[in-house]
């Protein structure tokens, strides 16, 4: 059947490479099942265990299947819409990309066939403006990737003023001490040298230096002081520099976003609306938190450390929430942010080349 939906599948002949506790335990949290609903009795030495015991605790019923492989069911099937264990084979439908794979024969003569989404079918009555080989139904595997990342989440930091003692970035840092402490890898871009967009090639060291951190990153973090109103030059520079598209990448989207500012008066809010719009115009997953420290230069001492009080608090909820979201979202943010319209033009595109008359 998967063949049948357009994908070779790769074979794990699990008796001659067993899979790793760590792996078992990943399957079955894609599965959502316990490990007892995985046992396979016939054929294996489950009896002789005496493994229906409730005695027995989920760790210890792990020890028995690393000894005696066997006694997983099977076959579990991984994609990146979900893991399933395919008793019976046609489960595995619910997680192919290409569940509309017609009529299908089993060994035992059994017919299988998958039956189109009703609601698709229905949208196709009711709505005739609408495409309906690039429409598709919310895929819920695809929102809970089995496959989850297990390296720290990676921030790239960015500040708005070159000043010696710049209060932007005086926050970039403790916040990247703060993200640290909660289990990332960050980096800070230094915008000292960055030139003005189009006063300079892409190919300039700066603007590639800035560009291979967004691409590196999941997630980042950006603080501005406000001038005039607004977030600074260089704040605007450096993320006029990060482009909307990079051949077939995008640096920026589904990537999470935090912002911040720092205010030399009273609290505003000025810098980090405009930034949370910028955010979302480079398809960025912006944070529902933000902060602003009204008068940073009260909240730093003269060993640049900022002093405890509830703007310091501020911006630890906001990089926790960061944190949160990016771990929820980076495994599964290229669907998130996958686009009916880009399907569409993507697939009239494809119609047009294959269907020229000449190359």
């Amino acid at each position: 059947m998967i063949r049948q939906s357009g994908v070779e599948p790769n074979v794990i002949e699990y008796l001659k490479t067993p899979p790793t506790r760590a792996e078992l335990k990943a399957l079955l949290k894609g599965m959502g099942l316990g490990v007892r609903d995985v046992l396979r009795q016939k054929g294996t030495p489950y009896d002789e265990l005496d493994l229906g015991n409730a005695k027995w605790t989920d760790e210890q019923l792990l020890d028995f299947v690393e000894q005696h492989p066997s006694l997983l069911n099977r076959p579990i099937v991984v994609t990146p819409l979900g893991v399933r264990l395919c008793r019976p084979s046609e489960v595995v439908l619910d997680i192919l990309p290409n569940a509309q794979i017609g009529q299908f024969t089993k060994e035992d003569g059994e017919v299988v066939e998958a039956r189109a989404d009703e609601n698709a079918q229905q949208a196709g009555d009711e709505l005739p403006a609408l495409s309906m080989e690039s429409f598709q139904a919310i895929d819920l595997g695809a929102l809970k990737n089995p496959l989850r990342s297990t390296h720290a989440p990676r921030i790239l930091l960015l500040y708005g003023s070159l000043r010696e003692r710049s209060f932007s970035r005086l926050v970039i840092e403790e916040s990247a001490r703060v993200l640290k402490a909660l289990g990332a890898e960050v980096k800070v871009f230094n915008p000292t040298g960055l030139p003005l967009v189009d006063d300079a090639s892409v190919n300039h060291p700066k603007v590639q230096e800035l560009r291979k951190l967004t691409r590196w990153s999941e997630g980042m973090v950006w603080c501005s002081p406000e001038r005039h109103g607004a977030m600074t030059g260089v704040m605007k520079t450096q993320i006029d520099w990060l482009p909307l598209s990079e051949g077939a990448i995008r640096p920026t989207q589904g990537k999470t976003l935090a912002v911040m500012q720092v205010c030399g008066g009273s609290q505003s809010f000025n810098a980090v609306n405009q930034m949370r719009i910028l955010g979302r115009w480079m398809r960025m997953l912006t944070i529902p938190n933000q902060t602003s420290v009204a008068k940073a230069f009260l909240e730093y001492g003269d060993d640049n450390r900022m002093k405890p009080s509830s703007y310091y608090d501020r911006i630890v909820d906001v990089l926790e929430e960061l944190m949160k979201f990016t771990l929820l979202t980076r495994d599964v943010s290229p669907y998130l942010v996958d686009r009916y319209s880009e399907r569409k033009e993507t697939a009239a595109e494809l119609s047009k080349r294959v269907n020229q008359a000449s190359i």
